[in-house]
């Protein structure tokens, strides 16, 4: 199956140097964001950080470089995008946090060093007005994943049932 996906933009909202008491060092991450796109059979995030340093007299901004990471298809055990909302006091639906994708993997090695990602779970923040290309892509790739499977069950089931040679 051949798919034309677009790239998804996102952001990662954790700190990067993973140490609550950088802020009082002058040093401070605020947040990554980056794109994810299908290839080769493997979803690619690239994302950069942003960070901060500051003292009394100064305060510099700086970028990391563009770091990569590769999830391979028959690793990723689910990915879905959710919207959060509550009513607010007039009784209205009120949307209060912007979409989310989340990708959960069979492999907790995937996932290292990727700000937010939590265990086996990365938590992608997106863009309200992308929402529906994400919902989109999260689709065509549970396609992928599910085509995948099958073509898997099948090659295993027809391996067993090849007659023994006599």
């Amino acid at each position: 199956m051949i798919l034309d996906l677009d790239a998804i933009p996102f952001f990662l909202d954790k700190d990067a140097t993973d140490d609550d008491y950088s802020l009082f060092r002058g040093e401070y991450s605020s947040g990554s964001s980056g794109i994810m796109r299908f290839e080769d059979n493997a979803l690619v995030l690239e994302f950069v950080t942003a960070l901060s340093e500051y003292s009394m007299t100064s305060f510099k901004q700086s970028r990391t470089d563009v770091e990569t990471r590769i999830i391979p298809l028959h690793l990723i055990q689910s990915i879905e995008c959710k919207r959060w909302k509550m009513r607010n006091n007039t009784g209205d639906w009120k949307h209060i946090w912007n979409p989310k994708m989340i990708i959960t993997t069979k492999s907790l090695k995937v996932l290292e060093n990727i700000p937010s990602a939590r265990g086996n779970e990365l938590m992608l923040t997106l863009e309200a007005r992308g929402l529906q290309n994400a919902r989109a892509f999260a689709v065509q790739v549970v396609a992928l994943l599910a085509e995948e499977r099958l073509q898997r069950i099948e090659s295993g089931s027809a391996k067993k049932q090849l007659p023994p040679n006599s």
